[in-house]
């Protein structure tokens, strides 16, 4: 533990720096801090004993160049995606891209430097010599960087003409900010009755899919009913890239492995979701069923898990019959994934055995809404057709759920584990699906 001495030195050698309007300005690359703090150290009027000069300059560079002038950008819970174009920045923020002057770099140099300390031990490495990476740094956060001559970017020159120039471009895919359930409500995803039928839905372990396109906040979503998994339940998640933030405890997290230099040791989805089969945990959830071998893989897991499944897919979501749209998609994966011997038929069935609930979501022009809820109570063989009732719809126009209430099998289902059930019944017709074929 550092004593009171080096917190001392710290706090004067920040303030001289905050006090000096060339060195606390934005662009301020890391080699030229380190002259300015060192240079400071061994002058009179702020010495620093040589047992403390290193440990005090690595710490003040250390929380300040953790992500240099894009640090605003990354702390805001509201960024998703923060796109660096040499000197420009553009950063999505509540689906919405805008150009920030706050957090641009000065120069293509400034970028490189930047770059160079962000892969700083990690397994990953960036050259002219092939200027291409995608990385996935410790905080979690993808980093993919492309750039030389080939990478070139539109700018007006001085004339006013439009031309290219060759740019470094630095994609950077933050982690989902754990946002909760109740978060999620305060900012309108949903209403309350969608909020407590979710809390439900956790509490019974019923199998979900939750569908949506880029940016629609699926996997926000999926993070968040973390938060509602019950106490004292071992829990694994399968991902790619480690792209969630579960709010639970008890958490396992498995993700992709790419090949050592042997061409050996790779792990990738397929192989870790088998393996959770042995592993005897009580819920089991895909970061996202990105391939058909995923999707039937998933339908496989969802009736071996002893309790919960869920997943993100990516689905086109339009202003009506959005369960009808996903579960058509959804079969169509599964069935390729299962083999030339499957059919449509019986994939369709089998998502009855288990999966419990469709849900959709979508940014609107209000904000990323909670757009249809179904679900899935049954399969009539004689009509072949998947039967479900709707809990949710959401009006696009007006920006208003309607719920429709909990069906009476869930409420069956929670009487069985002693939970009550406030939610209003929906009595309306149970609704048919077939998968035309």
């Amino acid at each position: 533990m550092m004593d009171a001495s080096f917190h001392g030195y710290v706090a004067m050698l920040k303030d001289l720096v905050l006090s000096d309007p060339n060195m606390s300005q934005s662009g301020v690359t890391r080699k030229e801090m380190y002259t300015y703090l060192y240079t400071k150290c061994v002058e009179q009027g702020s010495f620093v004993p040589t047992e403390y000069r290193e440990k005090v300059i690595s710490s003040l560079l250390n929380s300040w160049y953790t992500y240099d002038v894009l640090q605003a950008a990354m702390d805001d819970p509201f960024v998703s995606d923060v796109h660096v174009i040499g000197s420009t920045t553009v950063v999505k923020r509540k689906g919405t891209n805008y150009e920030s002057s706050e957090s641009r770099f000065q120069s293509e140099e400034a970028l490189h430097e930047f770059i160079a300390r962000k892969l700083e031990n990690t397994p990953y490495s960036y050259s002219l010599a092939y200027p291409i990476t995608d990385a996935i740094l410790p905080d979690g956060s993808r980093v993919n960087i492309i750039g030389g001559p080939s990478t070139r970017y539109t700018v007006l020159d001085e004339d006013g003409r439009i031309i290219t120039e060759p740019r470094t471009v630095v994609t950077i895919r933050k982690p989902i900010y754990p946002f909760s359930m109740d978060d999620l409500t305060r900012l309108q995803m949903m209403d309350a009755d969608t909020r407590a039928f979710f809390k439900l839905m956790m509490a019974l372990g019923d199998s979900f899919i939750i569908a949506g396109g880029v940016g629609s906040g699926k996997t926000t979503l999926m993070n968040a009913l973390t938060g509602d998994i019950p106490k004292n339940l071992l829990s694994i998640f399968v991902e790619e890239l480690p792209e969630m933030t579960p709010l639970t405890d008890w958490c396992i997290r498995l993700t992709d492995r790419s090949q050592n230099v042997e061409g050996k040791g790779r792990l990738d989805m397929a192989t870790n979701i088998i393996n959770t089969l042995r592993m005897d945990n009580d819920n089991g959830y895909i970061g996202e069923v990105r391939t058909a071998q995923i999707a039937h893989l998933f339908l496989r897991m969802s009736l071996l898990v002893k309790r919960q499944t869920g997943t993100t897919f990516h689905s086109h979501i339009g202003h009506k019959n959005n369960v009808d749209g996903v579960l058509t998609r959804f079969i169509l994966e599964a069935t390729e994934g299962a083999g030339v011997q499957a059919s449509y038929l019986n994939t369709a069935s089998r998502m009855a055995d288990k999966i419990r609930h469709i849900i959709t979501a979508r940014d609107t022009k209000y904000g990323k809404r909670v757009t249809e809820i179904g679900e899935i109570i049954g399969f009539d063989f004689t009509e072949r057709a998947l039967l479900w009732k709707p809990i949710l719809t959401y009006d696009f126009i007006r920006d208003q759920f309607r719920f429709h209430g909990v069906t009476q099998e869930m409420v069956e289902r929670a009487q069985v584990e002693g939970i009550e059930v406030s939610l209003p019944v929906n009595e309306e017709p149970i609704r048919k699906y077939r998968f035309a074929t």
